[in-house]
């Protein structure tokens, strides 16, 4: 099967499989955004999360995850809905339900190893029609700039919010990247959509502590950093300030909730959806 066909046959899987949309790019250092990157670094944008400073040449080179890559392929899995993000009851260990919000991400199972299990599948058929190919499977588990690679393999473009937006599918997708030694060269994308954000401003209207600015984030006033990444932060103390925080109390779905973009937002896999009513606090605690 040659690498065309091959590609074709991928996409259908994929398809099967529940991704809403795939495409492959070129395996090469990325000049310009990892520029931006460093940029966003150097301004403090990105807070305590040390993790996000290192191993910058994987970042600017995903070709260092795998000797002789050539090709990286990404998926949009699908989670969340088209609406706002609404309060859920929340059970402490106290004994005590009291109503909050949480972020659409966090309600279902754990993407992490639901998406790289599908992945597995991808890979696994790659590795049956091409015995010698060799890859690896991402699902936000590696120093990848993934939105930008979402770009590159031409599933969307970048939004104000800094959310990969896929014209087709909105903006409520996981990514799921599979770096190869396979050469898709015929299906690479050579052309990369701009933002189509055009004048609207309501994600950045919509930030409940003015951490973003178009195209640029603070993590430091960010809800979902300080609810979830920031050193110290847990989920009663988050309780006891989720007044202070528009109500959130894991993570933050305001500017998402707020771009047009999710009137083409696909239906979430059932994985991702709430797996009962009242959602455990510990279930927040383990993420």
């Amino acid at each position: 099967m040659n690498e065309a066909n091959l590609y074709q046959k991928i996409t259908e899987l994929a398809k099967d499989l529940g991704f809403v949309s795939a495409g492959v790019a070129e395996v090469c250092p990325i000049e310009e955004e990892f520029t931006l990157y460093e940029n966003a670094m150097e301004s403090g944008c990105f807070a305590d999360m040390e993790y996000l400073k290192r191993n910058c040449h994987i970042r600017k080179d995903p070709g260092e995850l795998l000797e002789g890559a050539r090709s990286i392929l990404v998926f949009l899995a699908p989670y969340g809905s088209r609406t706002a993000t609404p309060e859920r009851e929340i059970e402490f260990r106290d004994g005590i339900v009291e109503r909050y919000k949480v972020a659409q991400y966090a309600l279902g199972r754990d993407y992490h190893k639901v998406i790289r299990k599908k992945l597995t599948v991808i890979l696994d058929y790659i590795k049956n029609q091409v015995p010698e190919a060799r890859g690896r499977v991402f699902a936000d588990t590696a120093p990848i700039l993934e939105r930008i690679w979402g770009v590159r393999a031409g599933l969307g473009f970048i939004g104000k919010n800094n959310f990969l937006i896929s014209k087709e599918a909105g903006i409520r997708n996981f990514i799921g990247i599979i770096v190869t030694d396979v050469d898709f060269a015929k299906a690479y994308c050579n052309t990369y959509l701009k933002s189509h954000c055009g004048e609207c401003m309501r994600c950045i209207e919509s930030c409940p502590t003015g951490a973003l600015s178009p195209y640029r984030l603070d993590a430091g006033k960010c809800i979902s950093y300080l609810t979830i990444e920031k050193r110290g932060s847990n989920i009663e103390l988050n309780r006891s300030m989720a007044k202070e925080r528009d109500g959130w109390i894991f993570g933050c779905d305001a500017c998402m909730n707020a771009c047009p973009w999710n009137s083409r937002n696909r239906e979430g896999w059932n994985e991702f959806k709430p797996q009962q009513e009242t959602i455990p606090a510990a279930h927040l605690r383990r993420r």
